[in-house]
């Protein structure tokens, strides 16, 4: 049992690629299609490292993959082949939704924090359980890439907070990085991790959201997170 070590969070935080949904799959998909159709080579090695990497990153990396186009053009595709690839429905994560509900039932919001498009993010808002979002922070704001902290302090604004007073989940260094950096409780989730998280002093590790549940004790003003597998700081 793990107590969050401060009083009840004002808002939680949501990396959304990996974290909140098993999309990481579709977008190595089509970081891949989008090489191979472009006559340049494909290895896994670019796939590891693209993990919690930005779209103007990505871009970056692709075209050093043989990609002869802009960013402009790279991002473009790849978002188009990644709607295209969600399809009807919205991939969560194991546990997710029911995460969501119980943080939202104990009167603590959720903000989406991610650097996929706003596209992607409104789709998953739509799908979420009613009244668990505020809003969310995108790709497409005029905010710095994580690692930068920048995502999560504007994350927390949105909840009326300041970092500190919000719990982010994360599921790549980078993401980590960046909240860790903002000053919230960083927890690293490594179910649908693409590289292994190390553990370290500065957050939690969860296996799963599947392994969480949720109680909120107001009398103590203290949000408690029960994991069926010991977490380790």
């Amino acid at each position: 049992m793990t107590a969050i070590p401060r009083s009840l969070p004002k808002a939680v935080l949501w990396d959304l690629d990996g974290t909140l949904v098993n999309s990481d799959p579709l977008w190595t998909a089509a970081e891949r299609e989008c090489v191979t159709s472009h006559g340049g080579t494909w290895t896994d090695a670019i796939a590891d490292s693209l993990a919690g990497a930005s779209l103007t990153t990505c871009a970056q990396v692709l075209r050093n993959a043989g990609v002869p186009l802009a960013d402009d053009e790279i991002i473009p595709e790849l978002v188009h082949s990644v709607v295209r690839k969600y399809g009807d429905s919205v991939p969560w994560v194991s546990g997710a939704v029911e995460l969501l509900a119980a943080f939202r039932d104990a009167g603590v919001p959720s903000v989406l924090v991610t650097g996929s498009p706003r596209v992607l993010a409104e789709r998953v808002l739509a799908a979420a359980p009613e009244g668990a979002f505020l809003g969310c922070v995108t790709g497409d704001d005029d905010v710095r890439d994580k690692p930068d902290p920048e995502p999560y302090v504007r994350g927390a604004s949105l909840a009326n907070a300041e970092p500190g007073e919000c719990v982010a989940f994360e599921d790549s260094a980078t993401g980590l990085a960046s909240a860790i950096a903002s000053g919230a409780c960083a927890v690293a989730v490594r179910a649908h991790a693409r590289n292994p998280i190390p553990d370290a002093p500065d957050h939690l590790t969860i296996g799963s959201l599947a392994d969480v549940t949720v109680r909120a004790n107001r009398y103590a003003d203290r949000l408690t997170l029960t994991v069926s597998s010991t977490p380790r700081r």
